[in-house]
């Protein structure tokens, strides 16, 4: 069995986790990525560069690559291609290619912030308030309903990419953009969370939680968190799964406040703190070669330990030559 992972990055640390499944079993991995230096390429089996995912050439791309290197299955890391993926979901399987992705409304549902907190409110679940009309933002400031400061945020954007801290109405004047472009939602305060859960796609469960308590975030990811056991968290997210159903890894960011557990964000691919929940036994890796073979996996309910502190640190390495990267 071969995998792809596309728009591998820096995410070495997975690309080392599916290797080692992989080749337990006879296996390969495939990386590919617009970047002809990207860390992940040198730690596939295999490695290819391809173009922007935006490209019209870019789906036939990756067909002719799958093709080239027998794949299996295709996932993705970042966010933007879920929704391009979902796509061409068809195509790749008539080429008995499965691209694990849930299916577009949902992918489209949670890379839209706005369309994320209408689905959490219709369906009864703890949001954050979220906005794109300013006359609304200012009749909530009139009202004491809102409070400066406020955060603003790409609607479609991930990892914290453009977001700015808003302190006035002056500011918020100065800032907005009239095209839905942008939210604008309250400054949180309080402790942040994140959950790795995965949903079986041969038995449809919801297999494996993890929770964690975010201790320090480095460019939009997790650098620094410890597990927890929190039974609240667990069910409201299992709520959250039941409602949306995704299949495979998902992502999803909650902060808890005095008013309970607010969920901010759902991802539905790996999010960058999953190596926690892979270092304290929550294989998702392997969960999707069983699945891949047609095996359903055991749910695991809270098996793991509180209080575990997963740290990030940096490495590096000097590449001879990009002229071949390309194996």
């Amino acid at each position: 069995m071969n995998i792809l992972i596309s728009s591998a990055g820096r995410r070495v640390k997975l690309m080392q986790y599916f290797k080692e499944e992989l080749h337990r079993i006879g296996g390969k991995l495939i990386a590919v990525d617009c970047d002809a230096t990207a860390p992940a390429f040198s730690f596939a089996d295999y490695a290819e560069t391809v173009p922007q995912i935006t490209h019209p050439d870019y789906i036939k791309t990756l067909l002719d690559i799958c093709k080239k290197h027998h794949v299996h299955a295709i996932l993705s890391l970042i966010d933007p291609e879920l929704s391009i993926l979902a796509n061409h979901k068809t195509q790749f399987f008539n080429e008995n290619i499965k691209i694990i992705v849930s299916n577009k409304e949902v992918v489209d549902l949670c890379l839209d912030k706005y369309r994320t907190f209408q689905f959490l409110k219709n369906h009864a679940l703890p949001f954050v308030p979220t906005y794109i009309k300013k006359d609304e933002i200012v009749e909530e400031l009139q009202n004491h309903k809102l409070a400066f400061p406020l955060i603003s945020k790409p609607r479609y954007g991930s990892a914290s990419l453009g977001m700015t801290v808003i302190q006035s109405l002056k500011e918020l004047e100065t800032l907005w953009l009239d095209n839905n472009s942008h939210v604008i939602q309250p400054f949180i305060s309080g402790e942040e969370y994140g959950i790795d859960g995965y949903i079986d796609f041969v038995s449809s469960q919801t297999t494996n939680l993890f929770c964690k308590r975010k201790l320090k975030m480095r460019a939009g990811e997790t650098d620094k968190s410890i597990s927890v056991l929190d039974e609240e968290l667990s069910k409201l997210i299992a709520k959250v799964i039941q409602h949306l159903k995704p299949i495979g890894p998902i992502d999803i960011d909650c902060f808890k406040t005095d008013k309970g557990y607010l969920v901010s964000e759902i991802n539905p691919r790996f999010g960058g703190g999953y190596p926690h929940a892979h270092e304290m036994g929550h294989n998702f890796v392997k969960n999707i070669i069983n699945n891949l073979l047609g095996k359903p996996n055991k749910v695991m309910a809270s098996t793991y330990s509180e209080g575990a502190v997963m740290i990030k640190f940096d490495d590096i390495m000097v590449l001879p030559s990009i002229v071949n990267i390309s194996q």
